[in-house]
């Protein structure tokens, strides 16, 4: 009775984990759950898959996320994202378990300010507040850099604003492709005094 119990916990956790974010590689799901070694991860998974609560795809490894049973487990009614964001998603997760899975984590968090004599609202790929300062996430996998110059423009409005109104001092965390590509944006958040941090994929690794 006590081992079920605590597989349904367990379950229940991973459920909710994945459902927060949205898709996940197994190694990902065992970072953030846990879960132990690789043979480990991959019974608890199948066991899962088996008994309907998560499904799976398959792109260069194996991706997973809540089946409609599994929502209902856990009361969930969030809609899963088109396969057009599973790569750009994949790398928020790597950089959330980089950040040491921060608490209030918020992901495709939105807030308004004003911009240029009118009300703009800006979308960050996550946020959370950590020592109370803000910092802001954008993951960047497929944007132009004219799109993120343009992003980082009005990140500095809104980290003035911040800055006026609020006793923190906001961070912008970026997560790019490419040494070249971070080397761009350190350039740009130099350039306009951004606090900020750029990160490629050669600095993380958390396996």
């Amino acid at each position: 009775m006590l081992k079920h119990l605590q597989r349904m916990e367990r379950e229940e956790k991973i459920l909710s984990n994945l459902d927060k974010l949205g898709i996940a590689t197994r190694k990902q799901l065992q970072v953030i759950n846990n879960l132990g070694g690789d043979r480990n991860a991959n019974r608890i998974l199948a066991n899962m898959e088996d008994d309907g609560s998560i499904k799976s795809l398959r792109m260069d490894q194996k991706i997973y996320y809540v089946a409609h049973k599994g929502k209902e487990k856990i009361g969930s009614g969030k809609a899963l994202k088109d396969k057009a964001h599973l790569a750009h998603t994949l790398m928020r997760n790597d950089l959330y378990i980089y950040l040491g899975t921060p608490k209030g984590w918020k992901n495709e968090a939105s807030v308004d300010f004003p911009y240029n004599g009118e009300e703009t609202t800006l979308v960050s790929d996550a946020s959370f507040i950590k020592n109370h300062n803000h910092h802001f996430i954008e993951i960047d996998n497929t944007q132009t850099m004219k799109t993120n110059r343009e992003k980082i423009d009005r990140y500095r409005v809104l980290f003035n604003l911040i800055k006026e109104n609020y006793d923190s001092i906001p961070v912008l965390i970026w997560y790019t492709v490419s040494s070249r590509r971070q080397n761009a944006l350190e350039d740009y958040c130099n350039q306009l005094k951004i606090n900020s941090k750029v990160l490629s994929l050669k600095d993380l690794c958390y396996s």
